[in-house]
């Protein structure tokens, strides 16, 4: 399986850096581990202080901006990133300008196992991928890193060293003595027996369970000691998540999968953790959410939120809701960073579900509020075939995706940034017609409430003109390439039947140019765009 990097920021960065020439990523990599060697796991570094040792530049002011670092996992997920970008990377052995050495060479050096220098690699040693001098890609460790490492894991070199192979008498002895310890009946379980095992024998509990192991495989002796509950595997977490989750008692759970109470609530809290490192939080950012007072201010109850019907809001209230909306949004994905995958903090996990889901009610009303202007759209779209249900939830749809895009710090009315993506997901989606009824054919939605006294709905009519001008703009603005790639690209057009987006290598094939020639072009156009078109125009445009 491969390994990933954990820190959501670190992966983002390291993402960007996967497009740079193969030379500057051997830039970057030496960096890396130059780096690492003055990093300390006990501090914590800023995010902009790391960017800056890697790239020589620092990044502009985004969402990382104040974010720090814990030394530890800073240093776990470099390593992983340059175990995987060595091996893509060609780095000769020759050009490097001190000694890399092997794993072989290691093992030669501290009188140790090429095992134990693998484990030495999670517990700090760093080393990546080089082209030795017989042409092969093989691991390699830079002379500076082993000598950092040898500085501060001076007891654990010197304890490793001094450990020699079992001999076969050796392993039936201890095998021996294991099976006298089970028969005594003080050891109900295999971790008690090896505790025991290494305190009699001063081996490395990890040899002892390997040698328990081997030698019941081998059928030596009779099967008398405590069965090993094992690790469980991805699938077994997952199913005993899932029923914790769904109520099944902890008791219930120990009988059916063999594990003690505590390695339950390990698991369970690593799978709840997995499954919020991997939840999707989007949020538009605001200078008002790092203001000290932020929490206070910008998350009072106003407008309220019950479960009665919704009414409409006005530009205020709405801006309100849409800056709690966002603002949850952010508070949990900071909390999110600070949380650690394989020990992870159960009160800090019920913090983040609970600002999620307070951001959940938040959308659900913005939804319910907009109810009327999805089933309005959808009376002007009707056609013989599809029922008004269908257009409402198509509708929906989009008006959820749209209250996730919505940037309300632009000042516009939400109403209408969700009209033109309803709208226009209208026309891309609705089967061609070849004229419009003026009244919808069905009555299912009638029940809807709005009350037209409290607020106005944005004209229909003037969305739909709206796309008409936003193709006339590109018309007037754009030369003839320009103009067909635009069109092809997002699928604009002035008629009912909506063609399906061409990609860049399909216009390039059309066109007889390359595909980067067509992205250039693009970026042209866009600029130009971005002059012309009016913000709600470029946003419908980029959607």
């Amino acid at each position: 399986m491969k390994i990933k990097i954990r820190h959501p920021a670190l992966r983002e960065f390291f993402e960007q850096l996967r497009f740079a020439p193969m030379r500057q990523q051997q830039k970057f990599a030496a960096a890396v581990e130059s780096l690492m060697l003055i990093l300390d796991p006990d501090k914590e570094y800023p995010y902009e202080f790391i960017v800056y040792r890697i790239t020589g530049y620092r990044p502009p002011a985004a969402r990382y901006e104040h974010l720090m670092l814990s030394g530890r996992d800073l240093l776990s997920d470099l390593r992983v990133w340059l175990s995987q970008v060595g091996g893509h990377l060609d780095t000769p052995v020759a050009d490097q300008p001190e000694p890399i050495l092997t794993v072989e060479t290691l093992a030669k050096r501290f009188n140790v196992s090429e095992k134990t220098i693998r484990r030495w690699e999670k517990r700090g040693l760093t080393g990546r991928l080089y082209v030795f001098e017989d042409g092969k890609k093989r691991k390699g460790f830079a002379e500076s890193a082993v000598a950092k490492f040898e500085n501060a894991h001076r007891e654990l070199i010197d304890k490793s060293s001094q450990f020699t192979k079992l001999t076969a008498t050796e392993k039936r002895t201890l095998y021996k003595t294991a099976c006298e310890l089970a028969e005594s009946g003080q050891f109900s379980t295999r971790n008690q027996l090896l505790d025991e095992l290494r305190r009699r024998s001063g081996r490395a509990r990890e040899t002892l369970r390997m040698l328990l192991e081997e030698m019941e495989r081998r059928g030596e002796g009779k099967p008398r000691l405590p069965a090993a509950r094992g690790r469980a595997g991805a699938k077994e977490a997952a199913a005993i998540y899932k029923l914790s989750r769904q109520g099944v008692k902890l008791r219930d759970l120990m009988e059916r999968f063999g594990k003690s109470r505590s390695s339950l609530y390990r698991l369970i809290a690593q799978h709840r953790a997995k499954e919020l490192a991997a939840r999707k939080i989007d949020y538009v950012d605001s200078p008002d959410f790092a203001a000290p007072d932020a929490a206070e201010k910008l998350l009072r109850q106003s407008p309220e939120i019950s479960d009665a019907a919704p009414t409409m809001l006005t530009r205020q209230q709405e801006a309100e809701l849409f800056c709690r909306y966002n603002f949850l949004k952010y508070l949990a994905a900071k909390e999110r960073l600070a949380m650690r995958s394989q020990r992870p903090s159960l009160r800090r996990m019920a913090r983040i579900e609970s600002l999620l889901e307070q951001a959940e009610r938040v959308k659900q009303y913005i939804v319910a509020v907009n109810t009327p202007l999805v089933v309005s759209i959808a009376t002007r779209h009707a056609v013989p075939g599809v029922s008004m249900n269908e257009l409402v939830g198509e509708g929906t749809l989009s008006l959820m995706a749209a209250v996730e895009k919505f940037d309300y710090t632009r000042g516009y009315r939400f109403s209408t940034y969700a009209g033109w993506a309803i709208a226009k997901d209208f026309a891309r989606k609705i089967p061609a017609e070849s004229q419009r009824p003026d009244r919808a054919g069905g009555s299912d939605v009638e029940h809807v409430p709005y009350d037209l006294r409290r607020g106005s709905l944005p004209d229909v009519a003037s969305v739909e003109q709206a796309q008409n001008d936003l193709i006339g703009v590109i018309e007037s603005n754009l030369d003839e390439r320009e103009r067909f790639i635009i069109l092809n690209h997002y699928a604009l057009d002035s008629g009912v039947i909506k063609k399906k987006p061409m990609t860049l290598k399909q216009i390039g094939e059309t066109l007889g140019i390359t595909k980067e020639r067509v992205r250039q072009i693009e970026l042209q156009a866009l600029h130009k765009l971005r002059r012309s078109l009016s913000p709600e125009q470029f946003d419908l445009l980029m959607r």
